[in-house]
């Protein structure tokens, strides 16, 4: 195998020829296919299929995609540990995991079971991804545990801006007054307005304060 080719040292002038033919020219180096962020984007399943990804979804964003190929190796190391699980949850959400075994938690956990737990902070969770999580879940873990529970939290961050705005006026005019009522109103929420005035009138009219 070179930059420019694909096959082995070995092959023959007959094998070369019709590489040439049916073979465009590669826009990138072939060491890119093996490298989840250098290899392009519609080349991507097959570099998930060379290495043996359990789990692939075709709707993932490219990032997450990326992810999941660069954890497939570590993952298939520490298959059979909660390092692994926890690696196999977070390489599909994103998301922080946390994983409970039994001998952690003996009032609830039988010998043998455990817990996912984990905060979701990016898109919500829905059914579908659900069913998609508890395979994965179990193709990460020791044969002998068997998962009883998945814990999702779900925690929205968003940025809060308040505005205020105040105006008063005052407006007088001679005479005989009287202050018959006064009425005072606001509104809370994330914007504020207030707005306070008095007027004054002459006359058998009374004084309206508001």
């Amino acid at each position: 195998m070179t930059m420019n080719s694909l096959l082995p040292p070995n092959a023959s002038k007959h094998e070369r020829d019709i590489e040439a033919v049916i073979s465009p020219p590669l826009s990138f180096p072939n060491r890119d296919i093996w490298n989840p962020e250098k290899c392009p984007e519609h080349l991507l399943p097959h570099l998930a299929w060379a290495l043996s990804v359990d789990n692939w979804d075709s709707t993932w964003p490219v990032e997450r995609k990326r992810q999941v190929i660069k954890d497939s190796i570590y993952i298939h190391r520490k298959k059979g540990t909660r390092d692994a699980v926890e690696r196999v949850v977070s390489a599909i959400r994103g998301d922080d995991t946390k994983v409970t075994e039994w001998f952690e938690d003996k009032d609830n956990l039988s010998p043998g079971d455990f817990t996912v737990d984990y905060i979701s902070t990016g898109t919500p969770v829905d059914g579908s991804e659900l069913n998609k999580l508890v395979p994965a879940i179990n193709s990460a873990k020791n044969v002998r545990s068997n998962l009883t529970k998945i814990t999702i939290t779900s925690r929205v961050e968003a940025s809060e801006k308040h505005a205020a705005l105040s105006r008063q006026a005052m407006q007088m005019r001679a005479g005989p007054w009287i202050i018959s009522s006064m009425v005072s109103s606001s509104n809370n929420g994330m914007a504020c307005i207030s707005r306070q005035g008095i007027q004054i009138k002459s006359g058998p009219l009374p004084l309206v304060l508001e």
